[in-house]
């Protein structure tokens, strides 16, 4: 929505009605999302008009400002236009918002108090939110302040209309109002909706609240049917920055340049060094990313008049340009957040309008000069030389008077709009009837030299070495031509090869002067099977020297590709070092250029095809720039057809579409090629200190690299910095605290999305709190994005059962309790498209003692904690009753029989219950259900059962052959296994669960000690038992009367264990007290000290493995509750969010600590000894300065 100014502000008195205004006369003009439809408006004309931009159709709605209001009308400041890409064939719909002082100015407002919230609450919920007075949340509270603004929507339709003859809608009367004012805008239909065709979403937005409204279009009788209305609380910082201007009409005009399509931009660091820039999907209600900006000693020069940033996003949402307003502008990848470039324009003064054009090849920018005068530049952004142009008005097809009304864009932000790479403006408007005209930008034509293109073939010559295409077997004639007067230039055309050679120290003079790399530099070169013969007088380069980089690329892999059949080497690797040269010599003379190059086509992908280890190494790591950028899936790059990645590499495009470079060179992991893997995944664990975004395609790899942990590259990579040590730097400081626990690390989830009004939502956001000053920078981030989240649209593999599940999901709806009483099914997708921390494995060695992984095991538990609270219900009922009912059914207890047989019936349930878990779990992971913990669970619930069908059986019908003593032997060792497993189902709670694990090391540790000391006891033991074995023959008679102690072996063992009390000093016998004196020593003094000094070794030890023991016992729950298929508790806010942050004990994670510094040094490539090029060729400077200068079009070709 936009608009011009035609008279300066007026603020008259309506006698009619009583009021003042203080709106504008201006004419506002939108534009479709799709750039289809213009629409303008002027609230003191007859009409709104509409304009189809490709036939110039036209149709026109009634519009009467004075019936607008249906009551006395507010103070206006202005109103807002939108216009909806056409629907249902050929209806669209216009949105006309009026926006008052109180919508923009939170000065304005009387917010209301905690109890009128809980009153207003109440009556729109009736009993369904309690205990809501404890949260008095202010910007919560001002979203049900009501508007004085109003917003109607209209349809309009193009039938029967042509440029001739304008359609007039004489019905005024709107399809839907609601009193809500603000900047209007709809969405973009999104091709994943299942309605996309006839749904449209509206959006309106002011300084309280941001609606988004749903409406579906009828098929039969095209009405309005409105799906649903969500009122969303905006961004913290953007409602802190319209907080802070105070100001009605800066905040209407911060909130119109805040949004553009779906996204949301909030631009609030000013006073930071590190400018933080969020941008929101209003689609999804989601952040997109996050993006960082180092701020400039010129910034402060720069006043913004309190406004954000100059932003554009390309139209594949793919890349974000932003400008302070100063003479900069960076761009970055909407996917991972990474800033691509940041160029400074030496010859413009302020940015103040940016656009991606023409399929996102160019960004059209205007500029305002030091006498506040409107220009106009392109800037090419492929990564070509000479890439800016600036445009004269002759160019962009605008006269003087469209110009200067331009200039005013700034002053009242109305007369420009844009959508979908294309521009309007307002041109002039017609005084009586309020109509403006608006114009749509034309393509822009920038005449760049092509190099080649003027060249006349004066003379041929044909060379016939076979070292200038040393990788064919076939010789055939070489045509040469010289490209320039001065003979520098010499192109070569083989047999299925084009190359361009320049002279090094001098010209040629003939072409017999030319001697390959002797005495020549290759500048250009591509070798390919698919070349056209074209004749020399058709050689021509494009795009100056993108062509020539991407051609260089290709070349590379075509010569890797062919290496079997080259029959020279040492003339093929020549040609190898002359490609890897022009790539290198170009990024050190543009690093700009190539970093724009290398995100609009995938030239990593060729050089990890072609092994160029050594140019893969210096573009990672051979600079200080940054050169290279991770992209999660090759098809996102625009150029990828065009380039025929799959043809090059010989790899089916299916597959390498969804793949990137990580996972190119995971595929070509193999011997010395596995050092391009070491290489990508340092690059990016280096880097992601400064942004989680580094990480993007470790997240995709890490499941398939943890398989086969190729060169111990993931222990390694575990142990990186960013693991333990990277720093939360988002501008978020709210946060939902999700394990807070002894002997664990604190789990934070920053707040990543807008929130809704609606009281669930509500609820789940008062969890998060603001974190305190003094704690941020302790908290630090898990550095793998979006680890825990997985596609939940991905449907499963069978259709009967999905209609299966549709149907118990209503039923679970309307019947909550379904889902208490059936125990869940399992989701019936493959493990690929679980979440990357389900498919990761686990190694105990490292992945349990690293921080990073301990948070987001933590970060899960908690909602998998509360699911599992129901089967520990369900077995403290099957516990309770099996002990309650056999001791009755024992005893034979006579009264409450009725009470007895509902208690019975609930036993068995919670029994048949617990027995499908575990039957379930053992269908679905067959083999690996069966560990100690598992088969101990299965049976502690089949053997309560059977005992208690025992005694019920024998109770009732007193069966044959059951002895009553075997049966209470029975009972009471089932009542000690069913509640040792009572024991181990508390492990949900991390005290109870770390005790039960140290226990087990403990044991598992002193089990051979333990071992060695039974063996000593019973050799004790049976030496006593032969000693008291025969006291007559070696008259061992004791004077005092009693029991013998070693009567029997199993006695004689039992009293040696209890060595110490027993009495000796009764006998006489002199052997037998030296016996006794040696076995005291060793029993009680050196036996006891050792397991006393075993234990306290061993605990510190266990209490390690205990928590090892608790994470790997979550890391088991969390796999198996978030494969199940529509578990009882639904996602909370925090469950999707991408980022995982925890609070940094050193205390804690000492261990991780110490291996990391051990570890700091060494890089996960240390192991690769490269190879030293003997062919290394390095370019003349100067030489190669002239050749840029010429291939650029700086330079006639003379």
């Amino acid at each position: 929505m936009n608009s011009t100014n035609m008279n300066s502000t007026e603020c008259s008195e309506d006698l009619e009605r009583g009021y003042q205004t203080y709106e504008e006369k201006i004419t506002y003009v939108a534009i479709s999302p799709d750039g289809s439809i213009v629409a303008t408006f002027n609230p003191f004309g007859p009409f709104i008009t509409i304009t189809k931009v490709a036939t110039n159709d036209k149709t026109k709605i009634r519009f009467d400002k004075k019936k607008y209001f249906g009551k006395k009308p507010p103070n206006v400041l202005g109103w807002s236009l939108a216009v909806s890409d056409i629907i249902n064939n050929d209806i669209g719909l216009v949105a006309i918002s009026c926006i008052t002082d109180k919508d923009m100015n939170l000065k304005e407002v009387n917010e209301i108090n905690k109890y009128q919230l809980v009153l207003i609450i109440i009556k729109r919920y009736i009993d369904q939110i309690r205990n809501f007075s404890n949260h008095h949340d202010r910007q919560f509270r001002l979203t049900f302040v009501s508007s004085e603004g109003i917003t109607k929507l209209f349809k309009f339709s193009f039938k029967n209309s042509n440029v001739d003859v304008i359609v007039t809608n004489n019905d005024d009367t709107p399809i839907y109002k609601y009193n809500l004012g603000g900047v209007v805008g709809f969405l973009k239909n999104s091709k994943n909706s299942k309605n996309h065709s006839n749904s449209v979403t509206l959006v309106c937005m002011n300084c309280l609240k941001m609606q988004k409204i749903s409406i579906e279009l009828n098929r039969l009788d095209t009405n309005v049917v409105v799906l649903k209305e969500d009122d969303y609380i905006l961004p913290a910082n953007l409602f802190k920055e319209l907080e802070n201007i105070g100001c009605a009409k800066y905040n209407w005009k911060y909130l119109l340049k805040s949004r553009y399509r779906e996204f949301l931009m909030v631009d609030t660091s000013d006073y930071q060094q590190i400018q933080s820039i969020e941008i929101y999907d209003i689609n999804t209600s989601q952040l997109v990313n996050i993006f960082y900006r180092n701020r400039r000693g010129e910034d402060s020069l720069i006043s913004r008049n309190n406004e954000p940033g100059i932003f554009t996003v390309s139209t594949d949402s793919r890349l974000f340009a932003y400008s302070y307003g100063d003479n900069i502008i960076a761009i970055y990848l909407m996917e991972s957040g990474l800033e691509v470039v940041s160029k400074k324009f030496e010859n413009i003064y302020k940015i103040k309008f940016l656009e991606f054009i023409e399929d996102n090849k160019k960004l059209f920018i205007i500029e305002e000069d030091k006498e506040s005068d409107v220009k106009f530049h392109i800037w090419f952004i492929s990564g070509c030389l000479n890439n800016y142009f600036p445009i004269s008005k002759e160019d962009i097809k605008l006269s003087d008077d469209e110009i200067t009304n331009l200039l005013k864009y700034d002053e009242n932000y109305h007369s420009l709009t844009k959508a979908n790479g294309k521009i309007v403006t307002l041109t002039d408007n017609d005084e009586k009837d309020y109509e403006g005209q608006f114009k749509v930008l034309p393509e822009i034509k920038i005449k760049r030299n092509t190099f080649g293109e003027n060249h006349v073939v004066n003379n041929e010559h044909e060379y016939n070495s076979h070292d200038l295409e040393p990788w064919n077997d076939n010789v055939k004639p070489i045509s040469g031509e010289f490209l320039n007067n001065n003979k520098s230039i010499l192109l070569l055309i083989g047999q299925n090869s084009i190359q361009v050679w320049k002279s090094k120290s001098q010209d040629f003079e003939t072409f017999e002067d030319f001697n390959n790399f002797e005495n020549s530099n290759l500048v250009y070169i591509l070798i390919s099977d698919d070349i056209e013969h074209e004749t020399i007088n058709k050689f021509q380069i494009e795009d100056n020297m993108t062509t020539i980089i991407t051609h260089a690329c290709k070349s590379l892999a075509y010569l890797h590709k062919h290496t079997d059949s080259i029959n020279s080497k040492e003339n093929n690797q020549k040609y190898v070092s002359g490609i890897i040269n022009i790539i290198k010599d170009f990024i050190k003379n543009y690093p700009d250029n190539w970093k724009l190059m290398e995100v609009q086509y995938p030239l990593m992908a060729y050089l990890i095809y072609s092994r160029s280890f050594s140019l893969i190494k210096h573009i990672l790591f051979g600079n200080a720039e940054k050169l290279h950028r991770p992209q999660i899936k090759y098809s996102s790059y625009p150029f990828y057809d065009d380039l025929k990645l799959y043809e090059d590499l010989g790899i089916a495009d299916n597959n390498l579409r969804t793949s990137n470079d990580l996972e190119l060179a995971l595929k070509f992991c193999q011997g010395q090629d596995a050092v391009m893997l070491a290489y990508l995944l340092e690059y990016y664990s280096e880097n992601s200190m400064d942004h989680i975004g580094w990480m993007i395609n470790v997240t995709k790899i890490l499941p398939e690299l943890s398989e086969h942990d190729y060169a111990n590259y993931v222990e390694l990579l575990y142990y990186k910095p960013c693991f333990g040590k990277m720093k939360y730097n988002l501008p978020n400081k709210t946060f939902d605290t999700l394990s807070f626990s002894q002997d664990t690390l604190d789990v934070y989830i920053p707040l990543t999305q807008l929130i809704s009004t609606d009281y669930s939502t509500i609820l789940k956001y008062m969890k998060y709190k603001k974190m305190r000053d003094d704690l941020l920078p302790e908290i630090c981030m898990a550095p793998l994005p979006n680890f825990t989240s997985y596609n939940s649209k991905i449907k499963d593999k069978s259709v009967e059962e999905e209609i299966f599940r549709k149907l118990i999901r209503k039923l679970a709806i309307s019947f909550w309790w379904i889902k208490v009483l059936f125990p869940p099914s399992y989701k019936g997708r493959d493990n690929k498209n679980f979440s990357p921390f389900l498919q990761i494995k686990k190694n105990k060695g490292a992945f349990y003692n690293i921080p990073a992984m301990e948070a987001v095991i933590n970060s899960r538990w908690r909602q998998t904690k509360n699911y599992c609270m129901i089967p520990l219900i369900f077995y403290f009922l099957f516990l309770s009753l099996f002990s309650i009912l056999s001791w009755f059914y024992l005893k034979d207890f006579d009264s409450n029989k009725k009470y007895r047989l509902i208690m019975v019936a609930i036993f068995y349930y919670s029994g048949i219950y617990l027995l499908i878990i575990e039957i379930k779990q053992m269908v679905k992971y067959k083999g690996k259900y069966f560990t100690i913990f598992n088969i101990f669970d299965l049976c502690s619930i089949i053997l309560g059962i059977i005992i208690f069908s025992l005694i019920l059986s024998n109770t009732l019908i007193k069966v044959n052959g059951i002895d009553d003593e075997l049966l209470i032997f029975a009972t009471s060792v089932t009542a000690l296994i069913l509640w040792i497993e009572m024991l181990l189902c508390l492990r949900l709670f991390s005290g109870i669960a770390i005790n039960i694990y140290i226990f087990g090391s403990i044991l598992e540790k002193v089990l051979p000690f333990f071992t060695f000391m039974f063996i000593l006891i019973i050799g004790f033991g049976h030496s006593m038992f032969i000693l008291f074995g025969f006291p007559s023959l070696i008259n061992l008679h004791s004077s005092a009367s009693g029991n013998d102690p070693f009567d029997t072996p199993l006695d004689a063992i039992l009293s040696t264990y209890n060595w110490s009390t027993i009495d000796f000093s009764a006998y006489g016998y002199w052997p037998l007290k030296l016996f006794a004196f040696i076995a005291s020593i060793i029993l009680v003094l050196v036996l006891l000290n050792m397991i006393i000094a075993l234990m306290n070794d061993t605990f510190n030890k266990a209490k390690e493995d205990g928590k090892i023991g608790l994470l790997i016992y979550r890391s088991d729950l969390i796999n198996d509750y978030e494969r199940l298929n529509n578990p009882f508790f639904s996602e909370s806010l925090s469950n999707n969010s991408p980022y995982i942050c925890y609070y940094r004990d050193p205390e804690l994670m000492k261990k991780w600590i110490k291996r990391s510094q051990e570890l700091k040094d060494i890089k996960l490539y240390s192991w690769f000894n490269e190879n030293i090029d003997k062919e290394n060729i390095i370019y003349d400077d100067a030489q190669i300065t002239a050749w840029y200068k010429l291939i650029s079009g700086n330079e006639n070709q003379d």
